[in-house]
């Protein structure tokens, strides 16, 4: 095949297999990533404390992959799902998904394996390292995306709630327009106004006050936010559910994950307190292998939770965890106890 044709017939494969745009851009520097990322405080924390490379260092394809000429850039949209209103009380919509870094046998993962296959059937040269490009950037230069204020990329049919994935090859293709402006209203700051720890302003966030990045921070998580996180131990949607551009996406969710639907019977509060290796392989490893590789973290998330919920009988359950070994349960749980004794 020439190049349109191997570029026309990777879109379609993407399609065929489920992603809802396919596009392609060339693997030059993401300058702008760098100037914003590289010796910024707030962002440096966010990505470095449990990896050996600076977030900076995908923002140069050709200095982890040589030989690289084009990033493929795919969208999976999951906002057609009605995710079941007790786990989602906790868990955020693409962590419910299971596409956001799927597991190889699952069934995003298939997909992504799938889609990788086809490539290298087709001669190109696939990057298979560890280290990602900016796929925010890279699929707004295919042409697929546009940022919206809160952070997110978008597009016109999905809204915010989509994954985007990367795939570095070392094989020239036809390259799309990039996307460059926000289709946001004008003067909208619904997504900023509606973070409740204050994370987001306009078209930037400060990861040390995210929700998720605190759910997953291996230091302790700062007081001060506690109330504030409500009962989410993995990820939030809030600024995403205020967006007027999510909307119709909102409204118009009608699939049931049947997955999910018998997940969320076995879901609790308490036993993710209290959670066994057993319950944590078949409940919570499934949906949130992400990022958190310690149990006690959500041991600990989930005393938050129980803190911020108003329910007194939680108050039983949380006594038990006082002489759990990790401090930072402890002192959740004991927060959560003083919390709700104080309720009438």
């Amino acid at each position: 095949m020439n190049k349109q044709e191997l570029t026309y017939a990777i879109k379609m494969k993407g399609l065929e297999l489920g992603f809802s745009k396919v596009g392609i851009t060339n693997a030059d520097d993401f300058s702008d990533y760098i100037d914003e990322t590289v010796d910024n405080p707030d962002y440096t924390p966010w990505l470095d404390f449990d990896t050996s490379f600076h977030v900076a260092q995908g923002a140069r394809p050709k200095s982890i992959f040589p030989n690289a000429k084009s990033i493929i850039c795919a969208v999976y949209g999951y906002g057609d799902i009605l995710y079941p209103e007790k786990i989602s009380n906790y868990i955020g919509y693409s962590y419910l998904s299971r596409c956001y870094s799927p597991l190889k046998t699952s069934s995003c993962g298939i997909r992504v394996e799938a889609f990788k296959d086809f490539l290298t059937e087709n001669g190109c040269g696939l990057y298979k390292g560890n280290i990602a490009v900016p796929a925010r950037r890279a699929c707004a230069r295919a042409g697929i995306v546009d940022f919206g204020k809160n952070n997110f990329a978008y597009t016109e049919n999905e809204g915010s709630f989509i994954i985007l994935y990367t795939f570095l090859v070392d094989t020239e293709l036809e390259y799309d327009t990039p996307t460059t402006k926000s289709k946001c209203p004008p003067g909208c700051k619904a997504c900023v106004n509606s973070c409740p720890t204050k994370a987001l302003s306009v078209g930037k966030l400060t990861p040390s006050k995210c929700m998720l990045f605190n759910n997953m921070n291996p230091m302790e998580i700062p007081i001060d936010l506690w109330e504030n996180m409500g009962t989410h131990i993995h990820g939030c949607d809030i600024c995403q559910k205020a967006c007027p551009r999510n909307k119709k996406v909102l409204d118009n969710a009608s699939r049931k994950d049947y997955f999910l639907e018998e997940l969320d019977k076995k879901f609790d509060i308490e036993k993710v307190l209290l959670m066994d290796e057993k319950y944590y392989t078949d409940v919570i490893y499934p949906i949130m292998h992400n990022y958190i590789k310690d149990i006690n973290y959500f041991r600990r998330n989930a005393a938050i939770a129980m803190g911020n919920s108003g329910n007194k009988t939680y108050i039983h359950a949380l006594k038990k965890v006082l002489n759990n070994e990790n401090e930072q349960v402890r002192n959740a749980a004991q927060w959560a106890i003083d919390k709700l004794e104080k309720i009438s």
